[in-house]
């Protein structure tokens, strides 16, 4: 069964809340896929995510590309009743850099600290630590076996058997 619009949006909101980091999905120069993950701050207002990321790592060139980037949030496999019905939200997203002197880069320090304690402090100390922010245009929210929403902006509509189908070319 189905659950509610407000039922659904809450239980995403609480996912995103209870995870530390982000699974990114990139592409590289060359289109090739690459897997990673970083730690994140949600703005709920504006649907933003925020992560902090070395420069030294091959994701931060392919963020600082500009190239649409894929974002996974998931339950720890600890604690879910099922590993294969593990709940998670996936997004498809534009990608931004934050620069260093701006406002928004000093409230954001703020936030990765009161998260992740002094170690962030240290990080942005480094000089190769950069700033991205997410803004997800699309995404799919998992809550279970036979239980899939799309979401786009504040709309969350379930799929089912035929929206399978159709997006597969059937």
């Amino acid at each position: 069964m189905m659950e509610s619009t407000e039922v659904v949006a809450t239980e995403i909101n609480n996912l995103i809340a209870h995870t530390q980091t982000m699974t990114l999905a990139t592409l590289d120069s060359a289109g090739l896929p690459e897997a990673s993950i970083a730690p994140f701050i949600h703005d709920m207002a504006t649907r933003q995510f925020y992560t902090a990321v070395s420069g030294l790592s091959s994701h931060t060139a392919h963020l600082a590309a500009k190239k649409p980037t894929g974002i996974l949030f998931i339950a720890d496999e600890q604690g879910a009743p099922q590993v294969l019905a593990r709940k998670r939200v996936s997004y498809t997203c534009d990608v931004h850099e934050i620069f260093r002197e701006t406002e928004i880069c000093h409230i954001l320090y703020e936030q990765f600290k009161a998260k992740f304690g002094g170690i962030m402090e240290l990080l942005f100390q480094l000089p190769d630590f950069r700033l991205f922010a997410f803004d997800p245009l699309s995404g799919r929210y998992i809550a279970g076996f036979g239980k899939a929403y799309t979401l786009k902006g504040d709309s969350i509509a379930p799929i089912g058997p035929d929206d399978i189908r159709k997006s597969a070319g059937n």
